[in-house]
């Protein structure tokens, strides 16, 4: 099916240039759902109380344009999130997020009382894929319309995180490591959040590609500037653009391949300000273009999708900046993290390279790195 991805250039994250800019990428993408009268669910992402200028979370500004959008349009506004693994999902954590992610200062500009609701409801999708049952939280079951928020990043498991990634956000905090663990393998892993969108099925999105995350994302990657804000009334679309806007291979990334699979996409047009394909913007350390030079490296690749452990970088800690918060150990799904001597530690025979604990460290005290062995094979085939 076609999809049209609204583009709009934006240079900075000042409120008047937002406004407009969000205002125009929605219009090319063909404007808001009916939000009239209807509780609408605003679904940033809130990885963690990161500070704002990291490019870590949807930056305020861009949720504020899109809010006002939805409340001039009649919408009942809700913005909520339950942020990243490892945090646990209750008010005091909530509080902390909002706070430094300045979603208190959206709120109060916007005229709106933050949800502080911590329930969730059990929701099943008989037709999934690799999952036919979620956990959700209320505001995402409750809501008439869904409008999501994302922000542009890499990601050293899923190498990519946009609009599908975003809504992984309704599942409770301390649910998420429960996925990591049954679904190691990142191909299955985007299977899971393919299913999470068709039963979610967010109405509209809106991306904040202003400044993105490059490198080693989610968390410990560094702020890009990019310049756009992208929108779309498909979730698989408008990752299809970004990933395309930022010289990513949309195959190869799972979910776009599980959503294309699926018949959940097929062409995707550009309406608003053309899109540039960066050439300056870097992919994770986990990244590999799908090969396609030559069968031994074809066959290569898929021995060692079935040995990951020889090939993907694995965690370890720099110990100048560790400081022992343990934050890796709550979140790691297989339990390979502890902390010895206040200092983490992970055992790597257990290790599953889900990268969670690299996701989460709020200190960029996880590096990672190859074995001799994956270095080598790394140069040969990427």
């Amino acid at each position: 099916m076609k999809t049209i991805t609204g583009s709009a250039k934006c240079k900075s994250y000042e409120k008047e240039e937002v406004l407009k800019a969000v205002e125009k990428a929605v219009k090319a993408a063909g404007g808001l759902p009916n939000v009239n009268g209807k509780r609408v669910l605003l679904k940033p992402n809130l990885l963690a109380d990161a500070a704002i200028d990291r490019a870590v979370t949807t930056h305020p500004a861009v949720i504020y344009a899109v809010g006002k959008m939805i409340i001039d349009a009649g919408g009942i506004l809700t913005i909520a999130d339950s942020p990243g693994a490892g945090i646990m999902y209750n008010q005091r954590s909530l509080k902390r997020v909002y706070h430094k992610c300045g979603i208190e200062e959206v709120a109060k500009e916007l005229g709106i009382e933050l949800n502080y609701d911590t329930g969730y409801q059990e929701r099943t999708i008989p037709e999934g894929v690799a999952m036919k049952r979620f956990t959700v939280i209320n505001q995402a079951c409750d809501a008439d319309v869904i409008i999501s928020v994302c922000k542009l990043k890499t990601h050293m498991f899923a190498h990519y995180s946009g609009a599908v990634k975003n809504t992984f956000g309704v599942v409770p905090g301390l649910d998420k490591p429960v996925f990591h663990s049954r679904f190691p393998d990142f191909t299955d892993f985007a299977e899971m959040l393919v299913d999470l969108n068709e039963l979610v099925r967010p109405d509209f999105v809106v991306m904040d590609a202003v400044v993105g995350m490059e490198g080693n994302g989610p968390m410990g990657g560094s702020p890009k500037e990019v310049g756009y804000v992208l929108a779309s009334k498909s979730v698989y679309g408008l990752d299809v653009s970004a990933q395309t806007l930022i010289g990513m291979a949309p195959e190869s990334i799972a979910t776009t391949i599980s959503a294309l699979r699926r018949g959940l996409i097929d062409e995707v047009a550009v309406a608003g300000d053309d899109i540039v394909p960066m050439t300056d913007f870097t992919p994770p350390s986990t990244y590999r273009v799908e090969v396609k030079e030559s069968w031994h490296k074809k066959t290569i690749y898929r021995r060692l999708q079935r040995v990951g452990k020889i090939y993907a970088p694995s965690p370890v800690i720099n110990s100048k900046k560790c400081v022992g918060c343990g934050q890796c150990v709550r979140i790691c799904p297989v339990k390979a993290a502890k902390i010895v001597q206040k200092k983490a530690s992970f055992d790597l025979t257990n290790c599953i390279r889900c990268y969670c604990c690299h996701e989460m460290c709020q200190y960029d005290a996880i590096d990672m790195k190859r074995s001799a062995i994956g270095a080598l094979v790394h140069s040969i085939i990427r």
